[in-house]
């Protein structure tokens, strides 16, 4: 690869994490936020229901009245976060959508290879686009304290496949590249693989298995090259 595509990479990929931080504030994946749901509230299938939260209540609408189009005929149901209807039941809400995140891998755990020994490295960067399907849950529940009051929770659990790649760094060194170097300089690579991520409210990780490939001539030496590795790694969300 040309010394070129050595600086157009990096400097391609710099808006990616500019992009990240400003998601990190911004994403709503963790929220109960209003949209169509599926939740077993009106039936004991899963049905489609339209859900609006608000402070002091969570209202909740059948499909079949929106395509009315009269909402005030909808049935509504008010959760309020200081008070316990009576015949509550907890309740599950669930909504599937595209999984478009950045992501930084963390470390690193590479299989023996050419006698090395089994690696765990942590102080390589990389980052990456992450494109999957996710399924996003909350559960909605009273909980009651020691003088009886009752305190509206929702608890977000999630869960998220896909692939992901991106670019990274890499320590070469006459040991990685069994003495056909004489240098020791950072390498950029290429990553690339598969990921599943699981959110538990606010707090994202991910498990990552993939691959690295050096972008420089000697790609040829280098003893990781195109091999497997698996990660853990964290994702901001990008939509």
């Amino acid at each position: 690869m040309s010394r070129v595509h050595h600086y157009i990479l990096p400097v391609l990929f710099l808006p990616l994490f500019i992009c990240s931080c400003k998601t990190l504030k911004q994403s709503s994946k963790h929220d109960f936020s209003e949209g169509f749901y599926k939740s077993r509230i009106y039936h004991k299938k899963l049905k489609d229901v339209y859900v609006v939260p608000g402070d002091n209540e969570i209202k909740i609408y059948t499909v079949k009245s929106l395509h009315k189009n009269d909402t005030n005929i909808a049935v509504k149901i008010a959760f309020p976060p200081d008070h316990k209807p009576s015949n509550f039941e907890d309740y599950l809400f669930r909504r599937s959508s595209m999984d478009l995140d950045v992501i930084s891998i963390l470390l690193r755990y590479r299989p023996s290879v050419s006698g090395f020994p089994n690696q765990l490295n942590t102080s390589i960067f990389s980052g990456a686009f992450y494109v999957g399907w996710r399924k996003d849950i909350f559960k909605l529940k009273y909980s009651e304290n020691p003088l009886h009051a009752f305190k509206r929770n929702i608890t977000h659990y999630g869960f998220s496949i896909g692939g992901f790649a991106g670019l990274g760094t890499t320590p070469m060194n006459e040991w990685v590249t069994l003495n056909n170097i004489a240098i020791e300089y950072d390498g950029f690579v290429n990553v690339e693989g598969i990921a599943a991520f699981v959110a538990v409210q606010k707090l994202t990780f991910g498990l990552n298995f993939g691959v690295d490939h050096l972008m420089d001539p000697n790609r040829k030496f280098w003893i990781y090259q195109g091999k497997s590795w698996m990660g853990l790694s964290v994702g901001l969300h990008l939509n």
